[in-house]
């Protein structure tokens, strides 16, 4: 077969042109350390790398949301956790003024740290995150969510909702809690109903009865009597010379006969239970009145009026007293609420911290999936390298002589 010269200098050109694009490839995925770096590479392993990549995107989107989750989660369990040391003071302090050996002067002294402590609650309940944002105003984070009115009221003016974040496939986590179930809707310490104390002013003994439990226990039988749905229940001497128990309703229907009081014994009327204990007295009275929720600046506004009133003697001692119980059972009951959703957010940071952990082992898999496919074997490819290199350099050289010669030569 004849070669034109022209059909040479192609063919020779094309074969130059070839070894160079391939030392070029080797030259850039050696710099780049990647096998593939095109899909033209592989189309198989690129497809598997790009699917790798967008899931190691995802994964470190996840990790981003867990650091900012975690921040969330920190500033309201730091937070609440001085909630509950204010509680824990209010506490202290209304039962330090209890003491008789307090004077008015006593009293009031204890009274002003009351009231410091309920501006530091309040600024608690305003807490802010480090954007800003409002922690405890529900999905209203940009206005104060609790203020104090005219009358010491505290009013809440966010919602109900719970922020969440996604942490990992399918996982949520809660980062925020609404103020209204943080420090509004604290259970009554009581149950459903809030006792109101009538005592007798004949008799002058200070322990008197008080209500320790009143709860609707049976939803099916429990009709309100009315509005109010008030029950009364009254002690009176009995003919037998026992103290005896009456409860009517708001209509005045007897809803419980009259029969021997027994300290610490439940009364059930109604579909409600009731427990009553120490000793009344004849002509005593106590209504109870629907009530499920007291809210956290109201119990410390108790103490504080509580402490601001003198002390007494007699029924007057004897009415202070009953008050007193409540306040500590509704105190104990917000440091209850403080601590229940305390240990929730720390079930929430054991989550967080559980799918970080999962995140990084995922990574570290699929990582080491995607290196297998891409990154390239230096050794094999330097090798290669070279050898490209020579072929290309003998290529050049077999070419540069060939075109040198002509008939001339051999004559």
């Amino acid at each position: 077969m004849r070669i034109s010269t022209n059909q040479f200098y192609s063919l020779n050109t094309e074969n130059i042109m070839q070894r160079q694009s391939d030392v070029n490839q080797s030259v850039l995925n050696i710099s780049e350390g990647k096998r593939v770096l095109t899909v033209a590479d592989d189309v198989v392993a690129a497809t598997s790398i790009m699917n790798i990549k967008q899931e190691q995107a995802l994964t470190a989107q996840y990790q981003s949301n867990i650091t900012f989750a975690d921040s969330r989660i920190n500033v309201e369990e730091t937070t609440l956790q001085t909630a509950e040391e204010v509680m824990f003071r209010v506490k202290d302090l209304i039962l330090q003024g209890n003491s008789v050996a307090n004077d008015d002067g006593s009293r009031k002294a204890i009274a002003d740290e009351l009231e410091a402590r309920f501006d530091e609650m309040l600024s608690l309940a305003n807490t802010r995150d480090e954007s800003g944002s409002y922690v405890f105003g529900g999905y209203q984070t940009q206005s104060a969510p609790f203020e104090e009115q005219s009358d010491g009221r505290v009013v809440y003016h966010g919602d109900r909702g719970q922020r969440m974040t996604n942490v990992g496939p399918g996982v949520q986590v809660p980062t925020s809690d609404s103020g209204e179930k943080l420090f509004m809707t604290v259970d009554n310490s009581v149950g459903d109903f809030r006792p109101t104390y009538t005592l007798n002013t004949a008799h002058d003994e200070v322990e008197r009865a008080i209500i320790t439990d009143a709860d609707i226990t049976d939803r099916s039988t429990y009709t309100p009597a009315g509005t109010p749905d008030d029950y009364t229940i009254d002690f009176a001497i009995m003919g037998s010379g026992e103290m005896g128990v009456t409860v009517t309703d708001s209509s005045g229907t007897i809803v419980y006969p009259q029969a021997a009081y027994v300290s610490g014994e439940t009364i059930g009327f109604n579909g409600i239970e009731t427990t009553i204990k120490r000793a009344p007295q004849d002509g005593d009275q106590i209504t109870l009145t629907p009530q499920t929720e007291v809210d956290t600046f109201s119990v410390i506004r108790d103490a504080i009026d509580w402490l601001n009133s003198p002390n007494g003697t007699g029924v007057d001692e004897a009415s202070r007293q009953l008050d007193l119980g409540h306040i500590i059972g509704d105190i104990d009951q917000v440091q209850k609420r403080l601590s229940n959703v305390r240990a929730d957010i720390g079930a929430r940071m054991q989550l967080t911290e559980s799918q970080g952990e999962r995140h990084i082992d995922y990574n570290l898999t699929i990582e080491k999936s995607r290196s297998a496919l891409e990154d390239l074997d230096m050794v094999e490819a330097i090798s290669l390298f070279e050898r490209q290199k020579l072929s290309l350099q003998a290529s050049q050289s077999a070419f540069s002589q060939v075109q040198s010669m002509s008939l001339l030569n051999y004559l």
